[in-house]
């Protein structure tokens, strides 16, 4: 689940679920709870959009890469 992924994210860079969504919610300009980001998360519907921003906001970058092929 992203939510597993992210939290190790959060872990290594330091930073609360918490102040992760305050830190959304300015961006989007729209309030943002933990709960509410937390749920977002947990059910898989979070948007393409809050996931490129988030990242930026932990100093990271969504990317698509390629599958290695089994020979």
């Amino acid at each position: 689940m992203i939510i597993n992924d992210l939290k190790k994210v959060l872990l290594d860079v330091n930073i609360s679920l918490t102040e992760l969504a305050q830190a959304l919610g300015k961006r989007l300009n729209k309030p943002y709870s933990m709960q509410n980001l937390s749920n977002k998360l947990r059910n898989e519907t979070i948007t393409h959009r809050e996931m490129l921003i988030i990242a930026d906001i932990l100093g990271y970058e969504l990317k698509f890469t390629p599958k290695k092929q089994e020979k």
